[in-house]
């Protein structure tokens, strides 16, 4: 069994979403005055490898303490995507995508998560493109960028898009190390109540079945 962490370290100057706060990290005690290490943290609530409420995009939508726990934790496939711009349903449906599935897209974004500066020409997932997987029901889609969907838009339609159809969305996700195929995914956000959206540890399991 192979355990792959799919999740990017959170630390001052890391990248992050234009307008969205910043981490950072303050020591409030420590060793030599305290006899203990304390620090306090400040993010934003899509800060690094994430996980998107409902009510992130959608009047009414759940928060990220009521998304059920069953969407986060199963067999997942990892789907290589080599193209610039938008992921169109053409470059799905070769993939024999499955009802139920749990899908994270591999795309060049994952070599830009390195860099601290946001690199607003990323490869994202078109309406659709979205409206496909929405059509066959997966449970989960994931990406190796920051959002699923164009950063010169704010229409944000393949958040609203799956998001509606209850479908889990991830992103921030580094897939760089991870070949295309099936894994054992585990991605647990923070349980905060009524919230938008919570950072996640991310993990692919191989040879673990389901």
């Amino acid at each position: 069994m192979v355990i792959h962490d799919i999740t990017i370290p959170l630390f001052p100057g890391m990248v992050s979403y234009p307008g969205d706060p910043p981490f950072q990290s303050e020591p409030v005690y420590s060793l030599d005055k305290d006899g203990y290490r304390l620090s306090m943290l400040s993010m934003g609530s899509h800060c690094g490898t994430h996980l998107d409420a409902p009510s992130h995009c959608l009047t009414g939508g759940g928060s990220v303490d009521r998304i059920p726990l069953e969407l986060l934790i199963g067999a997942a496939r990892v789907i290589e995507v080599a193209v610039a711009g938008s992921i169109l349903p053409d470059h799905l449906i070769p993939k024999g995508i499955r009802e139920g599935d749990r899908i994270l897209f591999k795309t060049r974004n994952s070599g830009l998560l390195k860099d601290p500066m946001f690199q607003p020409e990323y490869t994202y997932l078109s309406s659709e493109a979205a409206e496909y997987l929405a059509a066959k029901k997966v449970q989960l889609v994931g990406i190796d960028y920051l959002s699923i969907d164009d950063s010169t838009s704010s229409a944000y339609s393949s958040h609203t898009i799956l998001l509606s159809g209850n479908s889990a969305v991830l992103e921030g996700l580094d897939l760089s190390e991870v070949n295309e195929g099936d894994y054992f995914l585990v991605a647990l956000p923070l349980k905060i109540r009524d919230c938008d959206g919570s950072p996640v540890r991310a993990v692919l399991i191989e040879g673990m079945n389901p």
